[in-house]
């Protein structure tokens, strides 16, 4: 390797990308997010019911975003990451300034597809990106901090969108340049796209194309694991017990964080009286601060757990994560005041947040290098429409269809998170056994 190879592939460069794709990641969940301080808002103007709503927080953003996904990680596979990812920040902006001109739920709909396309390129070519840059087992902590930037993404949403809200309601209306009067929801999206233009220039000039790492020596002679879709498949139904655990499992365990940080708002603002700024101020600095330690003391925790020789100790540490989580989620819609509420939603969030720090850490350690970020995208498939789709999607079915009633948000999360958190704890469980496995033979 060459002086500036190794400049490029070095680990102190890396934690520059790492800080890189970070802000990237915190731009792309502003655009994703901070439609969950709206739902209010979207209701009364676009005369839509919770169901509706969640399939604009969810599945008309996760399921094109986890479809695209995987074209895009084959694309990644072989071709510059570096322009790959500068092309979705400037798609995924583009789209989330059209959510801001939605004239109708149909406008509306298309538009968070759409965004959902541009930012289906970010985390395989960026999880593609990190595994150059780091080897398999320092790998955990970069993949825990990137993974942190959606929950310090999601919480900086939350508060931006909180004092925009505030902004706008206290000035009675806002026009901007080229766009004239908007509504407030129109007016909060356009506003948190405008960050992903610098965010683009930025990621285009200062970060470079690292060296792919070559794969070993085991799979470059095999021609089962060439480059391809179908031995990407191939690969996953030969270890389908391990895939499962970790596709399945963790999916299952973001779906109850989605599920939270879609209708929360909507729990304080029906059921406490709050205002959106003021959950907004509230949840966001929750998510801040406690998803970002859960994530990255996951990442830490696993690191250190494999130091002292637990091969399974990504799946480990989410498993207890979701287990710890549980409680908590119980008890939110059980206090009946609201400040005991949010300080229970802390603990929630923070324990909840451990599996996608070690966790989903475990997927590119165990993926051959020729189709690393075709399998990610795999991953971002099924999260995507149990996670982000599902979750939403399952608390707005238990307040539309069994309870009949808005003001029955709490009962529904306080079904629906305790469910999901089991589901993916027991997944979690079952991948420990394949995940030692795995690895025993890689080591060997």
């Amino acid at each position: 390797m060459n002086s500036g190879q190794g400049r490029l592939s070095g680990e102190g460069y890396g934690w520059y990308v790492v800080f890189v794709l970070c802000v990237c990641g915190v731009v792309a969940f502003i655009d994703r997010q901070i439609i969950n301080l709206l739902v209010e808002d979207i209701k009364a103007d676009l005369l839509v019911s919770d169901t509706q709503i969640s399939l604009l927080q969810g599945f008309a953003f996760a399921v094109f975003y986890a479809l695209v996904a995987i074209p895009l990680g084959r694309i990644a596979d072989s071709t510059n990451r570096r322009l790959l990812i500068t092309a979705g920040i400037c798609a995924w902006t583009v789209a989330a300034i059209c959510c801001g001109l939605a004239q109708t739920y149909a406008q509306l709909f298309f538009a968070r597809m759409m965004v959902g396309v541009g930012e289906a390129v970010l985390t395989p070519a960026g999880f593609s990106l990190l595994a150059d840059f780091f080897g398999p087992k320092r790998l955990a902590r970069p993949v825990s901090v990137f993974t942190a930037s959606s929950f310090f993404g999601s919480g900086i949403a939350l508060m931006v969108g909180g004092y925009i809200v505030n902004a706008i309601q206290a000035a009675d209306g806002i026009s901007l340049p080229f766009f004239g009067p908007l509504r407030l929801w129109q007016a909060v999206f356009i506003l948190g796209a405008l960050p992903g233009i610098p965010a683009a220039v930025w990621f285009f000039l200062s970060v470079r194309e690292p060296p792919r790492r070559s794969a070993p020596s085991s799979l470059q002679s095999s021609r089962e694991y060439r480059r391809g879709f179908l031995e990407a498949v191939r690969y996953v139904g030969n270890n389908r017990r391990l895939f499962l655990s970790i596709y399945a499992g963790i999916s299952f365990l973001a779906a109850a964080q989605f599920a939270l940080g879609a209708w929360i708002p909507a729990y304080f603002i029906r059921i406490h009286g709050w205002s959106a700024g003021d959950i907004g101020y509230a949840q966001g600095f929750i998510f801040l601060v406690c998803a970002t330690i859960g994530v990255v003391g996951g990442g830490w925790l696993t690191d250190a757990m494999q130091a002292r020789g637990h091969r399974d100790a990504n799946l480990k540490t989410s498993t207890f994560g979701g287990l710890l989580a549980m409680p908590f989620a119980v008890a939110i819609p059980l206090a009946s005041d609201p400040m005991v509420a949010v300080a229970l939603l802390a603990p929630a969030v923070l324990f909840g947040a451990v599996p996608f720090g070690g966790g989903v850490a475990a997927l590119p350690m165990v993926s051959p290098p020729q189709f690393r970020a075709q399998l990610v995208a795999f991953y971002l498939l099924v999260a995507n429409i149990l996670g982000q789709a599902g979750g939403p999607w399952l608390v707005a079915q238990f307040t539309d269809r069994v309870f009949a009633d808005d003001a029955a948000v709490g009962w529904s999360l306080m079904i629906s998170v305790p469910l999901l958190l089991a589901i993916g704890s027991l997944l979690t469980l079952s991948g420990w056994r394949p995940l030692r496995a795995q690895l025993a033979d890689a080591s060997a």
